[in-house]
């Protein structure tokens, strides 16, 4: 008796990085692949104008993905001090 699977499982793409987390940048270029598909078989004009908004989409998404590590290093700041290690804040600089 064998089993049968219905439909697609689709495929899988992994994206790694080395001693590191994530920047902004690169979770912004991941957001945007996911939210705007361009597809290969559309028209050019279509293709250059869902590029251009794929591309503004990125662009907010970055402006709040900064925003929000911004805000979570100051959270994070003001809890050392309170913690009474303010010698420790420099170390969420850049």
């Amino acid at each position: 008796m064998t089993p049968s699977l219905p439909g697609n499982v689709g495929s899988v793409f992994v994206e790694t990085t080395q001693k590191r987390g994530w920047t902004p940048e690169e979770l912004a270029i991941r957001a945007a692949d996911k939210i705007i598909y361009v597809g290969d078989q559309s028209h050019p004009a279509v293709q250059a104008q869902a590029r251009a908004f794929k591309d503004n989409v990125r662009q907010v998404v970055l402006f709040y993905l900064k925003e929000a590590v911004e805000q979570d290093r100051a959270t994070i700041a003001l809890r050392l001090r309170e913690a009474g290690h303010s010698d420790l804040v420099h170390l969420l600089g850049d």
